[in-house]
């Protein structure tokens, strides 16, 4: 089951985080929470603000999911302190807040829509279906290729085969989630072909390596 869910948030606040998955899990929603946190910090740094804790859904249902905690926050919205850090936004920034709310956080996404809307500038229901799509399209776009990253992928395939085997690997099959729950490749097409071809030298350099190794053990 958990091979299935895909991370939909990430929180630093462990009772937020429960929270949420208790409101979330009210309504038929299967959430997780995943706290990635180390037992050992060998920094010493005890970084509370790092968002180390996981929550995780099936991929069908962050659309779900994704309204209910916009219902949730909105209900929120009376207890904003009002020195709440939007407030100093200007109305671009805001607006970039509501085009790019993944970089956010729901209650950031919500307030922001409420400030505009004070302002004399809501976003229309039609407006913000466009703004979603417009990013999902833009998320989905591939990594820009970084031709140093394939020649060196090449080169670890010969002289350093298992990390080339996993550097093509990587590069073949990885995959992002996106904000819809859509998983789609982190590389483009071009660097997933090197990727195979990465994977392919570095698993016969590994072979040939094996291969002469037994073979002097054999005739010695």
């Amino acid at each position: 089951m958990s091979d299935n869910l895909s991370t939909f948030e990430k929180f630093s606040d462990p009772e937020l985080a429960a929270t949420i998955a208790s409101q979330l899990q009210a309504q038929g929603i299967g959430a997780t929470l995943v706290n990635e946190s180390p037992v050992f910090d060998p920094t010493f740094a005890n970084n509370t603000f790092e968002p180390t804790i996981q929550l995780k859904l099936r991929p069908g249902d962050f659309r779900k999911a994704r309204q209910l905690l916009e219902q949730y926050y909105q209900e929120q919205l009376a207890g904003i302190d009002p020195d709440y850090y939007l407030f100093s936004f200007s109305d671009d920034e805001l607006l970039n807040l509501v085009r790019n709310p993944d970089e956010w956080g729901p209650l950031d996404y919500v307030l922001a829509k409420q400030i505009l809307a004070g302002h004399g500038k809501p976003i229309s229901p039609e407006q913000e279906v466009g703004f979603q799509v417009e990013r999902i399209r833009t998320l989905a776009q591939p990594e820009e290729s970084k031709r140093r990253w394939v020649v060196a992928g090449y080169v670890t395939a010969v002289f350093f085969p298992l990390v080339g085997l996993f550097l093509g690997y990587t590069m073949t099959f990885s995959k992002k989630t996106l904000p819809d729950g859509s998983h789609v490749p982190i590389y483009s097409a071009g660097d997933q072909r090197h990727g195979k071809r990465i994977s392919i030298l570095a698993t016969v350099v590994l072979a040939l390596w094996f291969w002469q190794l037994t073979g002097a053990r054999i005739f010695s």
